[in-house]
């Protein structure tokens, strides 16, 4: 079930363990896994710090095709079911990007979203006139965003896609990098799929933030969906290993009801779960709140090819 991996950046075999595996008892190894968008798994994997690079990655971890299987057969309704707060959330960042970068202004730009679970990005970034383009691993995800805002998604993860290569000028990536297999082979086939001068964008748990170094091993973000935990340092590391240079990168707020968050806080201090309570009864449960839980998005460009080979890095 499970395999030992080298480095996903650097290719060394050496590290230090941070995190110890913490694995039921009486498992025997058959650990259940949860891959999918929604999934509050606490981490139960052991967490390495690579001695070259210093990225911090899970190994051993499960098997590569057991977490692609897994992410393609999920059926995610807890999921979508806030889907219209990820909505609002997404509409700020699509009016970021635009102010930011004037081509984005042109309606006629192409864009792409891999990993969009059940479309809340590609219809943000629809509402707003945009040619959008969703992937998704998950086919019950995938056909939810079709079915419910007539979108275009494709099912499947991005290598395997065929894209014509210049076709789009920008790419995003939201809470999606932390759970590849594989980034640097997906940053590759992104590379090629970009126009010259192409913007990448993603969202992903900074290792480095304050709220993870507060909060220690109750970071919300140590799920075992994560099998990568980056750095401002070690994403740009792995960014232009792949032909990008790192453009921003700076806190990353997100929009969900008061009721889930405490929801999901309870699994890691039980005084949630009774203030959870309490908001129910005064009717709070579904106050939109706005939030940072050390979550960073970064802006990369493309720039020069790639000079390092895909490393299978599973």
């Amino acid at each position: 079930m499970f395999e030992t991996i080298i480095c996903p950046i650097c290719n060394s075999d050496t590290y230090q363990v941070l995190i110890k595996a913490n694995y039921p008892a009486g498992s025997t190894g058959q650990i259940k896994y949860n891959y999918s968008a929604s999934s509050d798994t606490t981490l139960m994997d052991q967490v390495v710090k690579c001695s070259s690079c210093s990225l911090i990655y899970l190994n051993p971890r499960p098997k590569r095709e057991i977490i692609l299987a897994s992410y393609t057969g999920a059926e995610d309704l807890e999921f979508v079911r806030y889907n219209p707060e990820r909505v609002l959330t997404f509409k700020r960042y699509v009016k970021y990007l635009v102010k930011k970068f004037s081509w984005a202004r042109d309606k006629s730009i192409k864009v792409i979203d891999i990993g969009c679970a059940g479309g809340a990005f590609p219809k943000a970034a629809s509402d707003f006139g945009l040619d959008i383009v969703g992937v998704e691993p998950s086919e019950w995800l995938a056909q939810y965003g079709r079915d419910e805002y007539a979108l275009t998604i494709k099912t499947g993860v991005i290598e395997d896609q065929d894209i014509p290569v210049e076709s789009f000028h920008c790419v995003t990536m939201w809470d999606v990098i932390e759970h590849m297999t594989c980034p640097r082979s997906a940053l590759t086939k992104i590379y090629d799929i970009l126009k010259p001068d192409g913007v990448l964008v993603i969202n992903f748990p900074n290792h480095d933030s304050i709220m993870r170094r507060l909060l220690g091993k109750n970071w919300p973000f140590y799920l075992s969906v994560h099998l990568t935990y980056f750095t401002p340092k070690t994403i740009a590391t792995l960014l232009n290993q792949n032909g990008f240079s790192v453009e921003q990168v700076k806190p990353f707020f997100q929009t969900l009801p008061l009721g889930y968050l405490l929801k999901r806080a309870s699994t890691y201090f039980p005084v949630f779960g009774f203030i959870n309570k309490l908001i129910k009864l005064l009717g709070m449960q579904k106050l939109s709140i706005k939030y940072n839980m050390g979550q960073s998005i970064l802006i990369a460009k493309k720039t020069l090819p790639a000079k390092t080979e895909t490393n299978n890095g599973e």
